[in-house]
């Protein structure tokens, strides 16, 4: 069976251009934490999430087509190479039988942060009513991006305050602006929701990739040498 094809013509440029025209959009990504997850394997993610069975469950009802073609699944390239990660031939026949489903490379962030480039996402969010959904430990992105609204979850399995969580993210989505949401794995399912609900906001989730702008080196490929945050 053949790896599913991640669409070139969404990457971060379309993702800036979205932003910018004010077009409503969501980005959701599913890197190994929520194929863990949705596979219903043991344990916890690196940031010490558990693998809850019922967000399992969650995680694979929110995978569906959506038909404005505005809902970007991002998959990291990564998890369909068999040879790369215990489960990719799992992901592969997963997607491979939902084919509607609109796929991107969920790396174009990281990627963006890695060589310097999010200068362009803080410009084009410039001037938007941001809400954001994270822990106490990111609120410091105020200090970078003007904030209507700061949705605080808590640092560890925020998914056991889903119902909460989810009820105010879809309230902060009602009106036109941009729901960022770095809450791990249930972000997806919490964006999902509020995109079906029809609020006017659109959804970006952008995981762990705002770390460092709130001193957080969370990642490894954050504490390298050459890393650099975006200048002001």
């Amino acid at each position: 069976m053949h790896a599913p094809t991640l669409t070139d013509s969404y990457n971060y440029d379309a993702l800036l251009d979205d932003i910018q025209q004010g077009r409503r959009f969501a980005l959701v990504r599913y890197n190994d934490g929520e194929w863990n997850a949705i596979f219903q394997r043991h344990g916890e993610n690196c940031d010490g999430h558990e693998y809850y069975p019922d967000m399992g469950r969650a995680l694979i009802e929110s995978l569906q087509p959506d038909p404005t073609n505005g809902y970007h699944v991002g998959i990291c390239p990564g998890l369909l190479k068999p040879r790369e990660w215990w489960a990719s031939r799992r992901v592969i026949e997963f997607l491979a039988a939902r084919p509607d489903l609109a796929l991107c490379n969920s790396l174009m962030l990281q990627s963006a942060s890695q060589r310097g480039d999010l200068g362009r996402l803080f410009d084009a969010l410039r001037g938007k009513r941001i809400v954001f959904v994270g822990n106490a430990g990111m609120r410091g992105i105020a200090e970078r991006i003007e904030l209507a609204d700061f949705v605080e979850v808590p640092e560890r399995n925020c998914w056991t305050a889903g119902a909460e969580i989810a009820g105010r993210i879809t309230f902060a989505a009602i009106e036109p602006g941009i729901v960022m949401l770095a809450c791990g794995m249930p972000a997806k399912v919490w964006a999902r929701q509020a995109w079906r609900d029809g609020g006017a906001a659109s959804l970006l989730d952008v995981g762990s990739v705002l770390d460092p702008y709130c001193g957080r080196l969370t990642r490894n490929y954050m504490r390298r040498g050459e890393y650099v945050l975006a200048a002001r």
